[in-house]
């Protein structure tokens, strides 16, 4: 998945901070390139999990899963009571419902459900993986006192180890944890209804409002916004459901195509 830069740009503007230069792109130690990769991926993880976004539906038909026959040792037994249990699409993020309204549970990347031949309709993920770590030690240029707690010394076998006390001179570094491999399964570069990119955009902004200022007050704002986004869509989605039981004559009349029940030619 390549981080779409413009969405990136108009994040930074939500949250009140000038976008990313090309030069800061460019450059592995940026902190605030860093903050982009901390917080992309996972802002758009949580946003399509989410809510039902009309654009990222999907629907698959399921197989069931017979674990007696299957060398899988790692597949779990149904202890669910439901007769049927179906593994889900890699491509899940959220199961909205079973055709035909059957009930249904889902727990640990399966579907249990009493009916063998199925089609859910599901929101489409992007991503399933997982980062691996490293710390990484840096000097501190200039240790304070009070931050004792923070600070990393290197011992005589070379190996960091907390600090316990304040010494002048002596030598102390900060560690942080980045990334140093992706396991990544990709299913695709996301397509985003205006809509979903603007929840996004706000969801995105207010991380980095966060991470940059350490200030509550923007945060929150962002985030409201961009639950107002989300329910403005719902809303409308489930509106637009409903309409579609109306019939065409609905359709017609709400778009000014009859006059008093006659069809406008």
């Amino acid at each position: 998945m390549n981080i779409d830069r413009n969405l990136v740009a108009r994040a930074f503007i939500k949250a009140g901070e000038e976008p990313i230069t090309e030069a800061e792109w460019s450059d592995a130690e940026s902190s605030r390139v860093r903050i982009v990769k901390e917080c992309y991926l996972a802002t758009i993880l949580e946003s399509l999990s989410s809510y039902d976004w009309t654009s990222q539906k999907k629907r698959a038909r399921l197989t069931p899963l017979d674990p007696e026959n299957t060398d899988d040792e790692e597949i779990e037994e149904n202890l669910t009571g439901y007769a049927y249990m179906f593994p889900l699409p890699m491509d899940c993020a959220k199961v909205i419902a079973v055709d035909d309204g059957q009930p249904y549970i889902v727990e640990g990347g399966f579907l249990f459900c009493d009916v063998e031949n199925i089609v859910i309709l599901y929101v489409r993920n992007y991503f399933t993986g997982v980062y691996k770590y490293k710390d990484e030690y840096k000097e501190v240029e200039d240790p304070k006192p009070e931050d004792i707690d923070l600070y990393y010394i290197l011992n005589d076998e070379g190996e960091y180890e907390k600090a316990e006390s304040y010494v002048m001179g002596t030598t102390y570094y900060t560690k942080e944890q980045v990334i140093v491999e992706e396991d990544y399964n990709f299913y695709g570069q996301p397509v985003l209804d205006p809509e979903l990119s603007a929840y996004i955009e706000c969801k995105l902004a207010a991380s980095i409002a966060l991470k940059l200022t350490g200030g509550t007050d923007k945060y929150q704002m962002l985030y409201n916004e961009a639950r107002l986004i989300a329910d403005g869509a719902m809303k409308r989605s489930a509106e637009q459901a409903k309409n579609k039981h109306k019939g065409n004559k609905w359709w017609t009349d709400q778009l000014g195509l009859t006059n008093g029940g006659e069809a406008c030619l």
